[in-house]
């Protein structure tokens, strides 16, 4: 963070005729001298571009005040690292030995480390993350890019990658905007990767047996399907073993399933390939899926709306649910036939539905964890306000001594005082 002084034109004046003593904070990566504006080379000033103070009430509310950010640029054979701290950008092998090295010099307490997804290459980082309890956030790539063209910034090399992912981590968690990480995330989409890899061998192996020649290739196929059933098997038991052991995914899945078209296979892979279910509006996670509208409209110009990117693997998990839902959900349905009754296409009446799935089920999961909120703040009320003395703790010391236990008092008529009365005389008796 550095300081400069800025310039501002006055009135009808021209450029450089009054100067501003007002400083302004300003944020560019190491190695970049200034960020000048593209008016023109001839009469144009260095300006930078301003970045917003730290929000106090959003870093409280998500507890990331004090902290450090490290942008790290993943690629297929090496690790660029920029700490906030420090000013040479490291590299490190894009290996398991490494990547453990790398892992153990940072403060779980402290740091966040902030990457982009790169074609798998940054899963056994993002695990040894976990695994080490250090946080972390995968930021979304088009939003960093925006990013490094508001900073001005046009060179790409790793190391200004680095720097990149750093800084823009560090504005993202100054607004509180900073999404992180959770371990149950990384193992669910995990396990569910590799059941969907051996579902895809399955079928592949299942449909060349219809097509084998001889005898010899048939039994190889056959000891290949049998390897891969308990292979499925094997996945399914870890995905049910990690269900017991995260009871929020849990009350999740079953709230997901209570919706029509939706089952369990269809509420895992949402939950795997969208863990921000129940924490985003409608909107964002409807933009988020790639099932959000894209307006396209300039004065008189209106373009036929369109999709936005977003992951692609939530229609087709989408697919197939909104198909059953058109047909046995009675509101779905509804809404089918009024957009067909307005003349829209097929496509567009299939999106819309699974748009509509989506929203709905954002919602279920929201309200599943607001009611476990609930329920967890309640608890210890309710654990305070039980008396675990009373009549019933001296009836079973009484027995406990061999005593004849006192009889139980009458609530009718009967304070707490008169029933302890009551007792006594028992006892003494």
């Amino acid at each position: 963070m550095l300081l400069e002084s800025s310039q501002e034109d006055s009135a009808g004046g021209t450029s450089r005729s009054r100067k501003v003593s007002t400083t302004v904070p300003i944020l560019r990566p190491a190695g970049v001298a200034a960020v000048r504006n593209t008016n023109g080379r001839k009469g144009s000033t260095p300006v930078y571009n301003q970045v917003r103070g730290p929000d106090p009430t959003n870093m409280m509310e998500v507890g990331m005040d004090g902290k450090r950010v490290i942008g790290v640029d993943i690629g297929k054979h090496w690790l660029d690292v920029a700490r906030e701290d420090a000013v040479a950008v490291e590299r490190f092998a894009n290996e398991p030995g490494t990547i453990a090295t790398l892992v153990g010099s940072l403060d779980p307490a402290r740091d966040v480390v902030v990457f982009e997804r790169t074609g798998g290459y940054e899963r056994a980082f993002e695990a040894a993350l976990a695994a080490a309890g250090v946080s972390w956030a995968v930021v979304h790539s088009l939003q960093v890019k925006a990013f490094r063209q508001v900073q001005g910034i046009k060179a790409k090399t790793d190391k200004i990658d680095a720097r990149l992912l750093q800084a823009f981590g560090r504005d993202r968690l100054n607004a509180g905007k900073l999404r992180l990480g959770r371990p149950q995330d990384v193992t669910l989409d995990a396990l569910m990767a590799r059941l969907r890899q051996l579902n895809r061998a399955l079928h592949a192996e299942q449909c060349r047996r219809e097509t084998a020649a001889i005898d010899g290739v048939r039994d190889s196929i056959a000891r290949m399907i049998s390897q891969l059933k308990a292979e499925l098997a094997e996945v399914e038991r870890q995905i049910a073993e990690h269900e017991a052991s995260d009871p929020q995914l849990a009350r999740k899945e079953a709230a997901m399933c209570q919706r029509k078209g939706v089952a369990r296979a269809t509420a895992r892979s949402l939950l795997a390939e969208l863990p921000e279910l129940g924490t985003l509006d409608r909107k964002q996670i409807t933009a988020l899926a790639g099932l959000a509208p894209r307006v396209h409209q300039s004065g008189t110009s209106q373009k036929r709306r369109g999709l936005a990117p977003g992951r692609t693997a939530i229609k087709v998990i989408l697919f197939n649910p909104a198909r059953s839902a058109m047909r046995w959900d009675p509101q779905i349905t509804a809404f089918c036939n009024r957009l067909r009754a307005r003349g829209k296409p097929g496509k567009v009446i299939m999106v819309a539905v699974m748009r509509k799935m989506l929203v709905r089920l954002n919602a279920a999961v929201r309200d599943a964890i607001a009611k476990e909120h609930v329920m967890t703040s309640a608890a210890p009320a309710a654990a305070a306000s039980i008396d675990h003395g009373g009549p019933s703790r001296q009836r079973a010391q009484a027995v406990k001594a061999g005593q004849r236990p006192p009889p139980k008092a009458a609530r009718s008529g009967l304070d707490g005082r008169a029933r302890c009365r009551t007792i006594a005389a028992t006892i003494n008796e």
